[in-house]
């Protein structure tokens, strides 16, 4: 069998980071420092390593099939110069950048959500550009390719009163990606690059982590339980399924919770231990711990009370 990857070392737990992380330490040296966003499979990011071998680079990806082959292609250069993070974009940039420590952001085709009711998943909104630009430093640069003409312009809207400059240039395919190529064969020639260079900064600070709460139950009873969905404030809490196993007297409750555009699936556990039923997050998850994942604990707490 094949293996997915060589070496995991490029791979960081965002649970063990530092708020704000310490990125000099990290690689070892204070080489610039460049971001991609959505990295995908990993081609132009691989390429961005051997290019630049004197920059330090980080990459972005939610998907775990992708930080796999990304791993798998950067163990083939015997670079150490890039680090891959499963995370959210806007959180990572929120939490582990101070200001003014990044060089260069590259975003490669990102989902245009060509829909009209969907433009609310886009993710270049005036707030996260005006995020980008603080941690960007002084003359710093964000590009953004797509092959989709409407996002630009909706970008371009976005772009006021964010500290950025922006020039706008068609161009023909030459990243060499898996969306790109699948462009290219479908017969697109025409592709869009943005660039976004810092011309005014934006102080936007370091978020705090939510202190998360762990809860304790008298009584709990699985069978009646019953989550109602929660929505206030940008804050949302969706209720997917309840697991049992009565044998060791252990529920696991997924739910989905919402920051905003960022979601997270949160899987919290209703042991029984010591007398009585406690609540806290399962262990071994990834999660940023946010509002909505302090709420979805508050929300299962809730509902096993009245169970």
């Amino acid at each position: 069998m094949k293996p997915f990857y060589v070496s995991l070392k490029p791979f960081l737990n965002h649970a063990d980071l530092k708020r704000p992380s310490d990125w000099p330490k990290i690689f070892g040296n204070a080489r610039p420092l460049e971001l991609e966003i959505g990295f995908g499979n990993g081609e132009y990011l691989e390429r961005l390593s051997r290019e630049h071998p004197d920059v330090n680079f980080v990459g972005f990806e939610q998907y775990c099939e992708r930080i796999q082959r990304t791993l798998r292609k950067l163990s083939r250069t015997g670079l150490d110069n890039v680090r891959v993070l499963r995370l959210d974009v806007r959180a990572g940039l929120e939490r582990f950048f101070a200001p003014r420590t990044v060089r260069f952001m590259h975003c490669l085709y990102p989902p245009p959500w060509p829909k009209k009711s969907d433009i609310k998943h886009r993710l270049f909104t005036q707030e996260f550009l005006s995020l980008v630009n603080s941690r960007l430093v002084d003359k710093g640069t964000l590009k953004i390719v797509t092959d989709h003409q409407p996002y630009v312009e909706w970008i371009q809207e976005n772009v006021a009163d964010t500290g950025f400059a922006v020039t706008f240039e068609k161009i023909a395919a030459n990243y060499g990606t898996k969306f790109e190529k699948k462009w290219v064969d479908g017969g697109q020639r025409e592709f869009y690059e943005l660039l976004l260079v810092k011309d005014r900064h934006m102080p936007v600070g370091v978020k705090e982590d939510i202190a998360l709460q762990s809860y304790a139950l008298e009584h709990f009873s699985p069978q009646n339980f019953s989550f109602n969905d929660y929505s206030k404030d940008g804050v949302a809490v969706a209720f997917k399924e309840i697991l049992y196993d009565p044998q060791k007297k252990t529920a696991i409750i997924h739910v989905i919770a919402c920051d905003g555009p960022m979601t997270q699936n949160v899987r919290i556990v209703v042991a029984y231990s010591k007398d009585k039923w406690r609540v806290n997050l399962a262990e071994g998850g990834m999660l940023m711990p946010t509002m909505a994942v302090a709420q979805a604990l508050e929300c299962v707490y809730e509902a096993a009370k009245k169970s």
